[in-house]
Parts: structure tokens; C-alpha cells; sequence
């Protein structure tokens, strides 16, 4: 069987509880004798015997050739000892062993396999100079072997060996719970106590579920999941035991570990804030700016166990052209394919939306301000649109709010992910400027189910000095940014605002081409 899931030694051990639990005894295996200089092959009477089965299943996550399959001893003038490996003692039942420790040794699992479709299990040496001092007799082996691996490991070894997958049985742990009803919840609860009472833990309070269940939904990034991974759980019971009271988990036990984590993985967090509020990189909070947004960026570094969101500044700047759209991101080889797609899907839209009788006679350059290394992702195509938008309209952005969200070719706002560091890395950038109560956030309404903010942007929130709003759609986004609707027929609008500013250049460019072609005549006369 072919499992995906993570190689965790907990994790190891609940499978073999579970595995176990689902198994009857097994046979007592096998027994060798030695008689001189011969070497016998018997049934065991016991479990004492050299080669008897010690147990129906055992999980390993990392092996080798002498803890697998045993070894051959000859001490000097000493008589031959043979050691039993993984194989002999669960001979008749269930070896889990983890993936990756394989796949780095493949001559083990190129030899475990043959010993397993054989059914049989042969002595060898490891030095092939070296060959075996005596005969011994073949041992009859009844194994079946679960196989856990991420799913990297299982592509390595569909690589290495695509044909096994047929084979085989391929089965998931599932590491996240669909919530679609209360029991649903109770259920989870109930696993969060069998992890706890597993691991010999304090119980769980009735005042620790709510805070659980809060930082359960950030961790999975879904409101409607909640995580199945042992390690997880068992991480943040571990870290809570060190502030319960009267021998209990409770509420307090767990904002104070999530506090503490918080706390230890902050340093990088606080250093990217830091160049903000010196202002090595210019944030603006608080004014009106025509073709300048704040965007919203998460940025994942190598060995960081968590994403910082960062606010970034996106700016637009409009001159006579062709209408050709600059991205000077991609221009500069600092764009990954994603984020190019994302800008050609804005093109598209302002093509479509404003050549559609003449050509657009201006071009437009978009950046990233003070950004130096390779940027990817669509999560910032609305932003981008919306500055491309202000500057076609000359209608000023309002600074103190910010927006994420990708687009279609139709306008569309559709869903990004890491919303919660990108909201709580803008407050922090507000707060530390001043929260004038008219700041916040706008993302894609898609996103709202993946809210789990922090209780300092929740209580701003509830004394309303900053606000999040959910948009579906870029009109929508638009018309929170620079208060002007983009398309209404009844008052004034950015599409016929830009379309003015289009036929007054149009206008004059034909007028220009009049005078030139006039002189030209003059000329040839």
C-alpha cells in the first residue's frame, strides 16, 4: 500500500496502534539451529526462539540494510550469529516503514520488493567479496508493507518505478476535516482529545475549543477545515501544558501558547516592519494619489516556518503611445509566469474595455515600487488594474486602503491566498502611522471564509478604526478606492472619463496629422 502522508514518528505510531487493533496474532515464525557446522531452518515454539514474530505490525520511519533484514555476525574464532531484522519480526503482518529512508537506499527497496512478491526471504552479504560462511536456509516470508511518503517522495518513486503504482494500493490521510455540520465539530473535538489522552496530556477545557478552533481555521487557511495533522495538534496541546491551571488545558493555556509561538518566530516579521516604519520603504496611509495603490504582497522565505505579509506599492504612470502596456517587472526579468499571466489578463481587459472602435493613443508602465527580487503570483492583478484605471481617469486613489485580489478578463475578482498575513501586515504598517479610522482592506468575497485575524485587528475592527470590505467584482473595487462610480449612466464615471481623455487626444492627434499633411502638400508644390 502506497500512503500519502507525513513521515511523523507520531503519526508512525497511531498507525501501528490502528493497524494492530484491525489484525489477528500472527504465526510464531520461524527458528534457526545451529548443529556444527550446518545450519537449520525450523517452525518457533516461541516467542524466545531467534527468529520468532515479535509483533502483527511495526511502523519505522527511517531504516537500513541491518535494521530490515537482519545481518550475518562471525566474531573471530567465533561460532556464526545470525540477527533478526524488521522483516522477521513481523513476519506474517504489517511493515510501515517511511518512503524517503528508501528512496535514498534503493538497493533496500529494490531487495524488499523481490522478498516480498517471492515470499521469500534469502540471506545475503553486504560485502560481495566477502560471501557468506555457510549455507543457510531460506526463510518462507508472509509480509504486506505500507509505504508512507509526502507527496514529492511519491513522485520520486512513480518516477523510479512507474509501474509499481498498478500494483499497488494508493490511499490518502486526509489532512484536513470538511466542517458541514456540528458534528462534524464534535468529532474533531473528540480527536483532539484522543491525541491528548495518547500523548499522557492535561484534559481539554471547554473555554480551550473556541481558541482552538480559531487558530485551527488559520492553520488550514479555510473556515470550513480543520486540520487532521498529529504533529499540529500535538504541538500546540505540548505548548499550552506549560500555562494550564488546576491540571486542565484551558482558554488562557492556549492564547498564551499561541502568543509565545508568535513571539519566538518574530524577528524576521519585525525587521521587514522595521524598514517600513524608518520609511526605507515608503508606505502611504493617509493621502489621495492618482495611479498609486497599495498592494498586498506574502512573502515566503527558505527555512522560515511562516508567510509576512507586506504592503507594497504599485504605481501607473500614463504618456502618448500606441497603447502598448509596460510591465516593468517583466521587462527587467523580476516577473515569474504567474504574475505575467496576471498582467497580459489586465491588458486584456483595458483593450477590450476601451479599443474597441480605435486604438488606445497612450501607453502605460506599471511597477512595483522598491522591489528587487523576482515577484509572482496574480494576487496583485486588481491592484495593478485599479492604478492602470486612476491614472487612464486622473482620479486620485485613496492611500488609506489597500487591496488584493486577482482578475479575469471580464473583471471578475477572484480569490488569493494568504489573506490573513496580508490584512494583519497592512494594520501593522496604519497602526504604527496612525489609524484614522477610514483604513482597511479590500480583498475578493471569494476570501471571506478564509478570515482568522488576530484579536488586535478584530478588536480595531469592532471599535471601528479599520475595516475590511469584500468586493466580487473591479467596479466595485473601484468605486471604495476613488469614490467615483466606474460605469453609471446617471452622474459622472471613470469609463466616460477616460473615454473623454482618449477622444480629446484623438482629437488633437487628427487635427496635428491635418496640419502636417497640409504642409507636406505646401512642400511638394
Amino acid at each position: 500500500m502506497l500512503l500519502k502522508a507525513p513521515e511523523s514518528e507520531l503519526l508512525f505510531s497511531l498507525l501501528e496502534q490502528a493497524v494492530k487493533s484491525n489484525l489477528s496474532s500472527s504465526e510464531l515464525g520461524y527458528s534457526y539451529f545451529f548443529n556444527e557446522n550446518k545450519i537449520t531452518l525450523n517452525k518457533a515454539k516461541s516467542k524466545q526462539d531467534n527468529f520468532a514474530v515479535q509483533d502483527s505490525c511495526l511502523a519505522v520511519s527511517a531504516v537500513n540494510s541491518e535494521k530490515l533484514f537482519g545481518c550475518v555476525r562471525q566474531p573471530e574464532n567465533g561460532q556464526i550469529k545470525l540477527q533478526a531484522g524488521l522483516v522477521h519480526q513481523v513476519n506474517g503482518g504489517i511493515l510501515i516503514l517511511g518512503l524517503r529512508s528508501l528512496l535514498n537506499q534503493q538497493e533496500l527497496w529494490t531487495k524488499l520488493k523481490q522478498m516480498v512478491i517471492k515470499q521469500q526471504f534469502e540471506w545475503f552479504t553486504s560485502d560481495e567479496s566477502h560471501p557468506l560462511p555457510l549455507s543457510i536456509p531460506k526463510m518462507p516470508l508472509d509480509l504486506r508493507v505500507i509505504l508512507v511518503g509526502d507527496r514529492l517522495s511519491l513522485a520520486e518513486l512513480q518516477d523510479f518505478e512507474p509501474e509499481f503504482y498498478t500494483n499497488s494500493i494508493y490511499t490518502e490521510f486526509e489532512n484536513e476535516l470538511p466542517i458541514k455540520s456540528t458534528e462534524d465539530i464534535e468529532q474533531w473535538v473528540d480527536y483532539l482529545k484522543f491525541i491528548a489522552d495518547r500523548q499522557q496530556l492535561p484534559n481539554i477545557d471547554n473555554s480551550a475549543l473556541g481558541k482552538l478552533y480559531k487558530e485551527a481555521t488559520r492553520y488550514t487557511g479555510d473556515q470550513y477545515y480543520l486540520p487532521l495533522s498529529v504533529d499540529w495538534v500535538n504541538s500546540i496541546l505540548v505548548n499550552a501544558t506549560h500555562f494550564g491551571q488546576n491540571n486542565a488545558i484551558d482558554g488562557f493555556a492556549i492564547t498564551q501558547a499561541i502568543k509565545q509561538k508568535s513571539w519566538h518566530e518574530a524577528y524576521l516579521q519585525e525587521r521587514l516592519h522595521d524598514e517600513i516604519f524608518t520609511n526605507q520603504i515608503m508606505i502611504n496611509t493617509k493621502d489621495q494619489v492618482v495611479g498609486q495603490v497599495n498592494g498586498l504582497s506574502v512573502i515566503e522565505y527558505p527555512g522560515y516556518p511562516k508567510a509576512v505579509g507586506e504592503p507594497t506599492r504599485l504605481s501607473c504612470l500614463i504618456h502618448f503611445g500606441d497603447g502598448e502596456f509596460i510591465d516593468i517587472e517583466r521587462k527587467t526579468d523580476l516577473a515569474g509566469s504567474i504574475h505575467s499571466k496576471g498582467m497580459m489578463i489586465m491588458q486584456a481587459f483595458i483593450m477590450s474595455e476601451f479599443a474597441i472602435n480605435h486604438q488606445i493613443p497612450f501607453s502605460t508602465s506599471l511597477v512595483f515600487e522598491q522591489s528587487y527580487n523576482e515577484i509572482d503570483g496574480d494576487s496583485a492583478s486588481l491592484a495593478g488594474l485599479c492604478a492602470i484605471i486612476s491614472a487612464l481617469s486622473e482620479q486620485a486613489i485613496d492611500q488609506q486602503l489597500a487591496i488584493t485580489g486577482s482578475v479575469d478578463q471580464f473583471g471578475h475578482v477572484q480569490s488569493i491566498g494568504g489573506v490573513n498575513e496580508k490584512i494583519e501586515g497592512f494594520f501593522a504598517v496604519c497602526k504604527h502611522q496612525g489609524l484614522t479610522g477610514q483604513q482597511g482592506v479590500i480583498i475578493p468575497a471569494s476570501n471571506q471564509r478564509h478570515l482568522s485575524l488576530n484579536d488586535e485587528v478584530i478588536e480595531a475592527i469592532e471599535k471601528e478604526q479599520f475595516s475590511i470590505w469584500t468586493v466580487d467584482h473591479i467596479a466595485d473595487a473601484l468605486y471604495l478606492l476613488t469614490g467615483v462610480p466606474y460605469k453609471d449612466n446617471s452622474s459622472i464615471n471613470l469609463y466616460k472619463l477616460i473615454h473623454a481623455r482618449m477622444q480629446s487626444v484623438l482629437i488633437q492627434d487628427k487635427k496635428h496629422d491635418s496640419w502636417l499633411s497640409k504642409w507636406q502638400k505646401y512642400c511638394k508644390k
